[in-house]
């Protein structure tokens, strides 16, 4: 099955990339101006290839007074809007709670939206699993990344809490439709039971463009999606807007995670900025 349209990068790759972490991103990059990208991206001779700039050509004297050649290495490359993922592996023991975890049943059907008769794959009843207390080490770590994620990569000043959460579980043959995650602002994947074999978690552009020019190289900004392999333990975090999926699980391995949403504590937004939405007006 073809799971790539990255240039079949992850077949290509035998690792994906590790995260970086947050602190040192910060330290190397020096600060953007809001709202014009996030990273200032200095390209070598080698990304491009226009010719020899320095080779002078046959031009009248008085052009070549007007427009003298371009200065080296003055050309630069913008990542403007880019969309954060966070991966991190968890720093604990956890086999008390994936015992507890494969006990449950999974008795919810997953459906895609309306559609009552396409089964994808079973899902806890229990659509707040974090809050049992079986969890408790599991939720404490997942806020602690989620203070990271919304401070460090966003940051946010207003804090975010887990709203629900709960366990998906792919057989054979099973997959996970596309979709995202509406009235949440971060979401997030825990993996309890998985490995690189089983299908990695596919997520989409949604900005693609509606010329197709042909693509020699696929990457970051001309492709359509991206699937990420995960390891057993690992944390994602990103943002709740970002379209994302499984595909089909060829395997006779169980491919077990564990979703959940997050929304602002209190009111959230800005009064002056016109986006303040008051909690004592919403209850």
């Amino acid at each position: 099955m073809d799971y790539l349209n990255y240039g079949n990068k992850v077949e290509k790759q035998s690792q994906k990339p590790q995260p970086q972490g947050f602190i040192d991103i910060q330290q190397q990059q020096k600060p953007q101006p809001q709202g014009f990208g996030q990273q200032k991206v200095q390209l070598t001779q080698d990304d491009f290839s226009f010719g020899d700039l320095n080779q002078q050509t046959t031009q009248p004297q008085s052009y070549q007074q007007l427009a003298p050649p371009p200065p080296k290495n003055q050309r630069e490359l913008l990542q403007l809007f880019p969309t954060p993922l966070s991966i991190s592996p968890i720093p604990f023991n956890y086999e008390e709670e994936l015992e507890w975890i494969k006990k449950d049943k999974f008795n919810k059907h997953n459906y895609d939206g309306a559609d009552q008769t396409a089964c994808f794959n079973k899902q806890s009843e229990n659509t707040f699993i974090l809050d049992s207390p079986e969890l408790k080490r599991i939720r404490l770590w997942i806020e602690s990344e989620i203070k990271v994620f919304a401070k460090e990569v966003l940051g946010a000043k207003t804090e975010l809490v887990i709203t629900q959460s709960w366990l998906n579980r792919n057989l054979k043959g099973e997959s996970h439709h596309d979709h995202m995650h509406p009235n949440s602002i971060i979401s997030g994947v825990w993996y309890p039971l998985c490995n690189e074999k089983l299908p990695p978690i596919k997520f989409m552009n949604r900005h693609q463009p509606q010329i197709s020019i042909g693509i020699d190289k696929f990457n970051s900004f001309n492709s359509a999606t991206f699937m990420l392999p995960m390891r057993m333990g690992e944390l994602i975090v990103f943002p709740s807007h970002l379209m994302h999926g499984v595909p089909q699980n060829q395997s006779d391995d169980a491919r077990i995670s564990l979703s959940f949403n997050t929304w602002g504590k209190g009111s959230v937004g800005d009064k002056v900025s016109l986006t303040y939405l008051p909690l004592d007006r919403c209850l």
